[in-house]
C-alpha cells in the first residue's frame, strides 16, 4: 500500500461511509463502483454505489446518520499521477482540479460542501486512471490498485467494526 493511500486511510476519523462511483463502460472509470461492489458484501452498512442510487440520495440519506462522521467518495480522478496512483483530498483541494461540469448528475464538489455543512468530513479518494476508454477493460494498473484498496478498506473496516 502506498505511503499516500495509508495515510489517507488511517487518518480516517470515527465511523466512515464509503461512496463508490464511476461509470463501468468506460474502462478504469468503473474502479470505484468495483471496490463498493466488493466492500458492501461484507459492510453493507457502510459502503454504497451509485449503480444502486445516486449519489446525491446516498449522501442525503447519511447526513441523517449521527454516527457517520466521515463521507469518503471513491473515483477515478485525473490529478495527474500515474496510472493506479492514489490520492486523497480534501473538499478545498478537490475543487481545484475537479472542473465544476461533471458526468455526475450533481458536481461531487457541491456533495463535498453539503457534507461540511452537516458537520461531517468529506473526502474523495481519486485513483488515477490509465484509460478511459469506451467499453474497454480496466487496465492492470487499475486492477492493482483495486485489489490494494480492497485489502486495505477490509482491514479497515475488520478494525473499526468486529
Amino acid at each position: 500500500m502506498s505511503n499516500q493511500l495509508r495515510e489517507c486511510v488511517e487518518s480516517l476519523p470515527g465511523a466512515v461511509i464509503i461512496i463508490g462511483m464511476g461509470n463501468r463502460d468506460r474502462a478504469d472509470d468503473g474502479v470505484g463502483l468495483e471496490l463498493a461492489q466488493r466492500l458492501k458484501k461484507k459492510y453493507p452498512n457502510h459502503v454504497f454505489s451509485e449503480e444502486d442510487k445516486s449519489v446525491e440520495g446516498i449522501v442525503f440519506e447519511q447526513m441523517e446518520r449521527k454516527d457517520v462522521e466521515t463521507i469518503l467518495f471513491i473515483d477515478a480522478t485525473d490529478f495527474g499521477g500515474n496510472p493506479g496512483d492514489v490520492k486523497c483530498f480534501k473538499a478545498e483541494d478537490a475543487q481545484k482540479f475537479v472542473p465544476s461540469f461533471s458526468t455526475h448528475k450533481v458536481p461531487i464538489t457541491l456533495l463535498m460542501e453539503v457534507v461540511e455543512q452537516h458537520n461531517k468530513k468529506p473526502l474523495l479518494l481519486g485513483i488515477q486512471p490509465e484509460s478511459l476508454d469506451f467499453f474497454g477493460s480496466m487496465s492492470p494498473s487499475m486492477m492493482k490498485t483495486l485489489h490494494g484498496l480492497e485489502e486495505a478498506f477490509l482491514r479497515f473496516f475488520n478494525e473499526q467494526y468486529t
